[in-house]
């Protein structure tokens, strides 16, 4: 994913997140959501793009701009989208190294204890728990279902990029940014990612503006 890449000179200043703790005969593992990752004290309609993007996989450019619009809007965007440090950042911020697996399989990382109206809002009891990781803040269970689905041998940037594609892909989201539908897709991929417009999740959610614009920055850097 950064293969050759002259990237822009970013800071990557981990968030410091001291999660309480929870209720022992409470199961992380089915009691886990996803919610959006902190996000920058404003969001810039566009950035100057004057970095080398790295390509995502053989795909369409709509598609690859679409994952592009989801990074940017999972994570504080740009400081850590454009130089890929969002492929290495956990719920909360925290950073972390290991790739050989999602970094609560790999025990690298806990699940995070989430505030009760987060839990509610899921559609969860509190406590709830997210173990939400990488580019596209997988939680656990459904990175290792996808894992297994697809063959994927590891967390690396490329087996991300291929596990949110399946998503996509599973939930007809591929058809509608094929189709041009893109408002459409964005919807529907709220119900995904709690980031996007559209999502009832309650966690500030972007406006459907500035996932337009990530969209079409992304169609301009994988043209």
């Amino acid at each position: 994913m950064r293969q050759g890449a002259a990237l822009t000179a970013l800071v990557i200043a981990a968030l410091v997140f001291f999660p309480r703790r929870a209720a022992a005969d409470t199961d992380p593992e089915t009691n886990d959501t996803s919610p959006v990752q902190p996000q920058a004290a404003d969001n810039p309609d566009a950035v100057p793009i004057d970095f080398e993007v790295p390509t995502v996989t053989n795909l369409p450019t709509d598609v690859q701009a679409f994952l592009w619009m989801i990074r940017a809007s999972e994570h504080r965007y740009p400081r850590d989208v454009v130089n890929d440090a969002c492929y290495n950042i956990f719920y909360g911020g925290k950073i972390f190294q290991d790739l050989a697996d999602h970094p609560v399989v790999t025990g690298e990382l806990a699940p995070v204890p989430l505030p009760d109206r987060l839990c509610l809002a899921a559609g969860l009891t509190p406590p709830c728990y997210s173990t939400a990781a990488g580019a596209y803040q997988f939680i656990r269970p459904t990175w290792t279902r996808l894992r297994n689905k697809l063959g994927l041998d590891d967390f690396s940037e490329q087996n991300q990029d291929k596990a949110a594609l399946e998503l996509l892909k599973e939930t007809g989201i591929v058809d509608l940014i094929q189709a041009g539908e893109i408002e459409a897709a964005i919807r529907k991929a709220s119900k995904i990612w709690a980031s996007l417009p559209g999502s009832t999740a309650q966690q500030n959610p972007k406006a459907m503006s500035y996932a337009l614009d990530r969209f079409a920055e992304g169609q301009r850097l994988y043209a």
